[in-house]
């Protein structure tokens, strides 16, 4: 915690109240400063994973799709080995398998909508982003819960904002009437909100790491890399799993045959 000298008689009260202040406003600042890289670093790690599922989720998906169609016929044999006919047979199997096909087109729903936010998140201009990032400042300093006065509530409703690039929202936000600040007077007050400030910034800083370390941050760095040896690595990975739906389409059509196309 920052070291504040303490005061022994009233007259060193003012020196004291103003060192506190000093240090309140610079610890505010460093935690908006990191509110701010973890959103715009949560933003890129968002766009990674969106440009994943829509180049090899959809894959994905489709191998799912795949094999789907291939246990269909599976269990049908199944079936038909225990007395069933073959109407019968798809019927139940049908019946059994709907809830994930069902599944399925509700994650190609999904898909579409990301690619929707990707193409719409293109159309801002830079003008826009530069507002975008400053009415983010403006707005974490007043609503951050760890601020004076803040309000949780409304700073997760503008960090969604933010990512989702939503100006016209972040502007009605800035001005409507918001809350009021606080004004704290007494010296153990001003200790409290110093103490809380640093625990906010250790918990950041955690986020921060935490990130750092996850799935996608560690794909966005390989991405990086491969980029600079001239490789697209989510292509690259694409065609692995193109080549994994050919051999499980070989083995339906080969299915097929054999139960007809139903």
């Amino acid at each position: 915690m920052t070291k504040i000298s303490k005061s022994n008689t009233s007259l060193d009260e003012p020196l004291e109240k103003r060192e506190l202040q000093e240090a309140i406003l610079e610890k505010e600042k460093l935690l908006i400063e990191l509110i701010e890289k973890i959103e715009h670093f949560k933003i890129d790690l968002s766009v990674i994973k969106q440009e994943y599922d829509i180049k090899i989720g959809r894959l994905y998906l489709k191998l799912d799709e795949t094999d789907l169609e291939i246990l269909k016929f599976k269990k049908i044999e199944d079936l038909i080995s225990k007395g069933f006919s073959l109407e019968e047979a798809q019927k139940v199997v049908e019946d059994t398998l709907k809830n994930r096909r069902e599944q399925i087109d509700e994650e190609y729903k999904k898909l579409d909508d990301e690619e929707k936010d990707i193409e719409k998140r293109k159309t801002i201009s830079q003008e826009e982003q530069e507002e975008l990032k400053k009415l983010f400042r403006k707005l974490a300093h007043k609503f951050h819960p760890d601020l004076t006065g803040g309000d949780d509530t409304m700073m997760k409703k503008i960090n969604k904002t933010y990512a989702d690039g939503d100006l016209e929202t972040l502007r009605a936000i800035d001005q409507g009437e918001g809350i009021g600040n606080v004004d704290i007077k007494t010296i153990e007050e001003l200790k409290i909100k110093l103490e809380r400030l640093e625990e906010s910034i250790k918990k950041a800083l955690y986020e921060q790491e935490q990130l750092k370390h996850s799935e996608w941050a560690i794909l966005k760095e390989s991405i990086e890399k491969a980029k600079k040896q001239q490789r697209d690595i989510l292509s690259e990975l694409a065609e692995k799993v193109a080549e994994d739906i050919a051999k499980k389409e070989n083995q339906l059509d080969e299915l097929k045959k054999k139960y007809g196309r139903k």
